[in-house]
């Protein structure tokens, strides 16, 4: 029983933490969509005030541009990295434990019958249930990394946001 002691006890650490990670994930991914859509709207507000100024067909482009550019981030952030995704539980419930601990109390009888030596039935249920611990610590690494890789695309996208500007700016003075 020491093996099976330690690897439920490793399982479980494994899938706290990857739990962890997917919070972790999720609060990133809800700060930079906040910050994505009060920036954009920030840079919006400021561009529309330029129009009529003199010199505003300036900050209009550059920053109409930038604006436009984060709006479009936020929503795919909100897209790739906040969806729902569905995630198993750590653990069966009890009633499934009480079902599967009577088809294997059947299987150990018939087991014992045949003149074989199979495992009690708790050994059993307790290997099921660490193999359910580990595919939702897979679940959660799954959801973390798929967050993670959005976030990544998303901060490269917004650090290349002044060559998005400074396109606006060779466009309006192209235009103008």
């Amino acid at each position: 029983m020491e093996i099976l002691d330690f690897a439920e006890a490793q399982g479980q650490r494994n899938a706290a933490f990857s739990l962890e990670t997917l919070e972790l994930m999720s609060k990133r991914a809800h700060a930079l969509l906040s910050l994505l859509l009060g920036g954009a709207g920030a840079a919006g507000a400021y561009a529309l005030g330029q129009i009529g100024k003199p010199g505003g067909a300036w900050s209009l482009g550059a920053l109409g541009a930038v604006s436009l550019w984060w709006f479009v981030l936020a929503a795919w952030v909100a897209l790739r990295a906040l969806r729902t995704q569905e995630v198993r539980a750590p653990a069966c419930d009890g009633q499934a434990l009480v079902e599967h601990a009577r088809a294997l109390d059947d299987y150990i009888k018939q087991a014992k019958y045949e003149g074989e030596s199979p495992a009690d039935v708790l050994t059993l249920l307790r290997e099921g249930e660490l193999m359910t611990l580990q595919k939702t610590a897979d679940d959660y690494r799954s959801a973390s990394k798929s967050i993670a890789q959005a976030l990544d695309r998303a901060y490269l996208w917004i650090a290349i946001t002044p060559v998005g500007a400074l396109w606006g700016l060779a466009l309006v003075r192209y235009l103008a």
